[in-house]
């Protein structure tokens, strides 16, 4: 079957302009985030932070499966998109104003765009063997909505991130249970064809995105500051950091995701896996961005755990994510990944007594480390798949 349901014989599997045109807005979103953090450092801006960036990764992940199912060239689908990054900018817009006088203003957005996606999705797939997704889809996010605007009626903050929390737990249930509905029954692996493709470019191109947003935000941070050596040195760390993330993503973690998805007996079921384990490193990413902006505060600021984990817990985190998708996706654990995040959690009392910068190289060595070894594993891989023939190899010891 096509991938593009409402498409015509064509069925492409790069990602459109309009989709590419929709992530800008999740630049703008990740800066809200870790300005918020690093400004305003509390457990509760904590749950706070996490609480939105589940919010805003589960439109992403879902405005994905929309356009793996739509044809994007057609003027009504790219009108949906552009609506949804609409939503999701007045969403940005209102971090951290969500949980003061904002509340019922992202709550609005946030279901207005799950609900205006899904009827769409019902319209276009009306007639096919598909349409019972979206019909699931708008049964549970009423549910998760009644929660959301409790939260957002709530006196508190404490009040509100429990009950969005709980909304959040039932808008990331459904796809797990099938999303059951009487009538319906539960999702079945027959009602999914997804593009392996697709979803792997997708899922490259946010990672870039988020990259890309650390070192910007870095950089003008890095430029306000006083530029002197140590601040010099925690800006280079962190570029050193980001740059090795990316190195550990792009040359290890999706080289097969896009057959792996095609070929799995249940494609959704494995594109939610990799959805959950991305949505981890990309904390771990955003993390190792506000590790970054904290070192440039206080390079040589106060050695305590709190400096341990605002620095070291960004690429742990990352490698975690990556640790888990691997073993979700692949079936396969990456013993010297493991190694490096077994090392880091040994090494974090000895940390805890150390400068920021020197966390912070810290994070960077073990990030470096697991790069070399993926490197040196993808040339052992290479040497198998293409052996030196003898011949060669008696020219090139002669040489």
């Amino acid at each position: 079957m096509p991938r593009k349901v409402a498409a015509g014989p064509v069925d492409p599997v790069r990602s459109s302009a309009v989709e590419l045109f929709f992530d800008l807005v999740f630049i703008f979103t990740l800066g809200r985030l870790s300005a918020t953090l690093v400004e305003e450092p509390s457990l509760l801006a904590d749950a706070q932070a996490v609480i939105f960036l589940l919010a805003f990764w589960w439109i992403w992940y879902n405005t994905n499966l929309a356009t793996d199912s739509l044809d994007c060239e057609r003027p009504t689908v790219q009108i949906l998109i552009i609506c949804v990054m609409l939503g999701s900018l007045l969403m940005s817009i209102n971090v951290p104003d969500a949980f003061g006088d904002q509340a019922f203003v992202f709550v609005s957005a946030y279901l207005g765009i799950h609900l205006g996606r899904t009827l769409v999705m019902a319209l276009y797939l009306r007639g096919t063997p598909a349409w019972r997704r979206p019909v699931r889809g708008i049964v549970w996010y009423l549910l998760s909505g009644t929660v959301w605007f409790a939260g957002a009626a709530a006196d508190g903050d404490d009040a509100r991130v429990v009950l969005w929390a709980c909304a959040l737990a039932i808008d990331y249930s459904g796809p797990v249970l099938g999303w059951p509905v009487p009538g319906l029954g539960r999702a079945r692996a027959t009602e999914w064809h997804l593009s392996g493709e697709h979803l792997n470019e997708r899922y490259r191109q946010f990672i870039i995105l988020a990259l890309g947003e650390t070192i910007l935000a870095t950089g003008n941070f890095y430029r306000l500051s006083t530029r002197d050596l140590a601040d010099t040195t925690a800006f280079l760390l962190t570029f050193w950091t980001v740059v090795f993330l990316w190195w550990t993503y792009f040359y290890r973690t999706t080289s097969s995701l896009a057959v792996k998805i095609d070929t799995a007996v249940d494609p959704y079921r494995l594109n939610l896996r990799a959805s959950y384990t991305h949505l981890v490193m990309v904390a771990g990413i955003l993390l190792t961005g506000i590790g970054g902006e904290l070192m440039l505060k206080e390079p040589g600021g106060q050695r305590s755990a709190g400096n341990v984990v605002a620095i070291l817990i960004g690429p742990l985190t990352f490698l975690v994510g990556r640790m888990i998708f691997e073993i979700w996706v692949f079936g396969r654990l990456t013993r010297h990944c493991l190694a490096a995040v077994a090392a880091c959690l040994i090494l974090s009392p000895v940390a805890a007594r150390l400068p920021p910068l020197a966390v912070g190289l810290l994070g960077a060595a073990t990030i470096t480390v697991v790069a070399i070894f993926d490197l040196t594993h993808r040339a052992r891989i290479a040497g198998e798949v293409n052996p030196v023939p003898d011949g060669d190899r008696s020219r090139r010891h002669a040489v």
